[in-house]
């Protein structure tokens, strides 16, 4: 059962028991979750755990998970207890798939975990194994036969009444047996009820994906307003990573060289003219997106619209990203009154906080880096997760004086050796076009590449960008280095 529907029986149940049940303090605790996300409940969680509570031992691995990538391991471990090798909750493998999934290294070092675990309970003895199984071929499809999956996938459709993800699972089993037109046609079902399936679709469509994803987002657009409003999200944030990897590819692929000739001069200005253009239309795609989103009250939309407007400050001003700033800060403390799909992606008065700190970096009139400065220290005082990377970006930016880049990069790195994943990331795009700084490819690709393997899907476009730019032995020596950093710096 997903963590979702879990919270939400267990909130009915609890209306419906009265104060004796929510006394027990699972259940409490569970509710608590239910009414604020992030609710501080480790300890308890912990303290049932270790008297044998494998409810709460699942339960606590699913918190850790979404609190921090830093966690991962923890929760990992704490999964396989809950799971007690077969004889505890069966449905906790499906946690452990989900954490492991797009993550190459967590997903080699429990391939063989997955394949032993499959074989302690039966394929179809309820629905829950089922479930489990299927999950999992998400994660792992190489553990599973055709006919297997198939019968599972039959067993599922007459069983599942509500959150069903059949059409995902059929997607991904016709696309493992080659059958690309049917995969095809259960992805674009799959992506109108799963946010799950954006990103697979994605890659599903290969080479030519940001072309073919944008024509697919276009035919559904009509009917965005009928689709779930995770989904919608959803889909704005795949748009946005179409647009950032054009961009990337179009800058990744200018000439390092002056023009030669007014031909060539030529050529050049046309081909910036039609990125440019190309950017503009990429852009009004996302925002059409995002705007549904914020109109149905989503607020994790607003973040992603601010984010995305303070990357273009010399296409947009700060009136909108001050406006949705300001409506953040309206909706605190109105938590119960929020959808599921947002109690489960919680904006915290921390995460606002960020934003303006953001807001007072951009090269906008409302640039005050004094103010930035402040912002983040109070955020570091109250041990927000991205702070420091924050002080890191004002120090990149050069928002005080001058860029520093070696102040810069001494705390992302410190970001990194505590598990921050976005802190490698940082780190590849300043070796790749930091200012102030002696480029550095094969440094870019190392944590890039390190950032991949640990499951940033943003990664991606970054390695292929910078591998092509590498010898064979450059490539081998930088993944080499990739593969030490994740060890060192145990992520």
């Amino acid at each position: 059962m997903s963590l979702r529907s879990l919270l939400c029986t267990t909130a009915l149940s609890l209306a419906i028991a009265g104060p004796a049940q929510a006394a027990r303090s699972l259940e409490q605790t569970r509710y608590a979750l239910f009414q604020d996300n992030l609710a501080p409940v480790e300890e308890d969680l912990r303290a049932l755990a270790a008297r044998g509570d494998l409810g709460a031992t699942r339960l606590l691995g699913e918190v850790l998970a979404s609190r921090s990538p830093a966690n991962t391991a923890r929760a990992i471990e704490l999964f396989k207890q809950a799971f007690a090798e077969g004889r505890g909750d069966i449905g906790a493998l499906v946690p452990l798939a989900r954490l492991v999934d797009y993550k190459p290294r967590w997903q080699q070092a429990n391939r063989a975990y997955m394949e032993q675990a499959l074989q302690r309970f039966k394929a179809g003895r309820d629905f829950i194994s089922v479930d489990t199984r299927l999950e999992v071929f998400l994660v792992f499809p190489e553990l599973f036969d055709a006919a297997q999956v198939t019968q599972l996938i039959d067993l599922y459709d007459r069983a599942c009444l509500v959150y069903c993800h059949a059409p995902l699972y059929r997607a991904v089993a016709a696309a493992r047996a080659g059958d690309t037109e049917s995969a095809d046609r259960w992805f674009r079902l799959a992506v109108e009820s799963d946010p799950r399936a954006v990103y697979r679709y994605y890659d599903f469509l290969g080479e030519a994906r940001n072309q073919r994803f944008r024509a697919f987002a276009e035919q559904l657009a009509p009917r965005m307003a009928t689709l779930p409003v995770d989904l919608v999200q959803r889909i704005a944030q795949q748009l946005t990573e179409v647009r950032n990897a054009e961009i990337s590819a179009y800058n990744n692929s200018r000439p390092l060289s002056r023009a030669q000739t007014d031909e060539e001069k030529q050529a050049r200005e046309l081909k910036a003219q039609a990125h440019a253009s190309l950017i503009e239309q990429l852009d009004r795609e996302v925002l059409q997106w995002l705007d549904n989103a914020i109109a149905r009250d989503f607020g994790p939309a607003m973040v992603s619209k601010a984010n995305f407007l303070m990357t273009a400050p010399d296409r947009y001003g700060p009136e909108p990203v001050v406006d949705l700033v300001q409506r953040l800060e309206q909706r605190q403390g109105q938590n119960l009154s929020l959808s599921m799909a947002e109690r489960e992606q919680p904006i915290t008065p921390q995460h606002i906080k960020a934003l303006r700190a953001r807001l007072h970096m951009v090269l906008w009139r409302t640039l005050d880096p004094h103010l930035s400065q402040r912002l983040i220290a109070e955020l570091q005082a109250e041990h927000y997760p991205e702070a420091t990377l924050l002080e890191g970006d004002m120090y990149n930016q050069g928002v005080l004086d001058e860029p520093d880049q070696e102040r810069a990069l001494a705390l992302y790195l410190q970001e990194a050796r505590a598990g921050s994943i976005n802190a490698l990331m940082r780190i590849a795009r300043l070796y790749t076009y930091g200012r102030a700084i002696c480029r550095d490819n094969a440094k870019a690709y190392t944590f890039a590449f390190a950032a991949q393997e640990l499951g940033d899907q943003r990664a991606a476009a970054l390695t292929q960008a910078l591998g092509s730019r590498l010898t064979p032995e450059q490539r081998t020596a930088a993944t080499r280095d990739g593969n030490r950093l994740i060890e060192e710096f145990a992520l």
